[in-house]
């Protein structure tokens, strides 16, 4: 993938691509952004560039070096993934910081792509700290994390900040329709919908069939009407798991309220599920309810904290 290729985020790629026709990359790189919106993509396209042998633009993506670095396995690109136990605490931090002198094996670089960097201890960014005050030449880190605020102020100021948000939904349909040329047009089309046009999300949509977002949303709508405010609580807490879960989750509770909102107004074409949820409450409540989770669901295009927001959602739908 070159950064042509790359979907939305028009002014943090085309300052990207300034910085690379210049070549004047920083030596750190930190990329933020939910679950799903192209940290990893953006961050292996940057490591791309780095090895490239091309003469001309880079990364070419046609070079040995751009095939190895497609492929996972060029020997100057070093990975370490946070959410893998032991790849980011502070004795694998030292290891990438002695890596870091290390000369290149084939290319002009070494390169660390270091991913979920929100689950370094604050030992282990201090650790990986003293690396980045003074970085061996030759070296190229790209971190990525859902918020950068999520690492050390001393972090932060030592890197570049890409901030990335997912791109429209029309854009998403339109990736999504080159990734599965095979699968039904209505189909991808209503994945990127449902993502809100995020595009790891729709992926992990098409590929499970959306079956635990349903369930939750389900959950959710069930609990809301009970006399005890836990049960809400305990269900609208499932959504801090990642925000593309969120956001799916809140398509589809946005669905099931508009659906029982017809079933309370007789209409004949709903589902069975809508039809009996929408015994559980008023029309007024309905009516109200809907509003809300529309209300709910856009607050979800903003880059706001999951833990925070579920429990205001759990007051907002008590609410009414």
């Amino acid at each position: 993938m070159v950064l042509s290729e790359f979907v939305g985020n028009e002014e943090v790629i085309y300052e990207i691509s300034e910085t690379m026709k210049n070549r004047l990359l920083p030596h750190a790189i930190l990329i933020e952004g939910v679950k799903g919106s192209g940290k990893r993509s953006l961050a292996r396209i940057l490591a791309q560039y780095a090895v490239c042998s091309a003469e001309g633009d880079r990364p070419c993506g046609v070079c040995p070096a751009c095939i190895k670095a497609e492929k996972g396995i060029h020997p100057d690109i070093v990975t370490a993934d946070g959410s893998k136990a032991g790849e980011l605490n502070i004795e694998a931090v030292r290891s990438i910081r002695s890596a870091a002198y290390i000369k290149p094996n084939e290319g002009e670089n070494r390169v660390f792509l270091m991913h979920f960097c929100e689950k370094m201890l604050p030992a282990a960014q201090n650790a990986f700290l003293k690396v980045l005050e003074e970085p061996p030449q030759n070296v190229l880190f790209v971190l990525t994390a859902v918020s950068a605020t999520s690492l050390l102020q001393t972090i932060r100021s030592r890197t570049r900040i890409y901030s990335l948000y997912p791109p429209s939904v029309n854009e998403a349909e339109t990736v999504l329709k080159k990734m599965f040329p095979d699968k039904d047009a209505s189909l991808l089309s209503e994945a990127a919908q449902n993502s809100g046009g995020n595009i790891g999300a729709a992926i992990e949509l098409l590929n499970t069939g959306g079956e635990e977002e349903k369930k939750t949303a389900e959950a959710i709508f069930r609990a809301i009407p009970l006399s005890t405010e836990y049960a809400l609580l305990t269900e609208t807490f499932k959504i801090t798991k990642d925000r593309g879960f969120a956001i799916t989750v809140l398509e589809r509770l946005y669905e099931l309220s508009a659906e029982c909102l017809k079933a309370s107004c007789g209409a004949k074409n709903v589902s069975p599920i809508a039809l009996e949820l929408s015994k559980t409450l008023s029309k007024k409540r309905l009516q109200a309810l809907f509003f809300q989770v529309q209300k709910a669901r856009d607050v979800l295009k903003y880059n706001v904290n999951l833990n925070f927001y579920s429990t205001w959602l759990c007051s907002v739908l008590r609410r009414y």
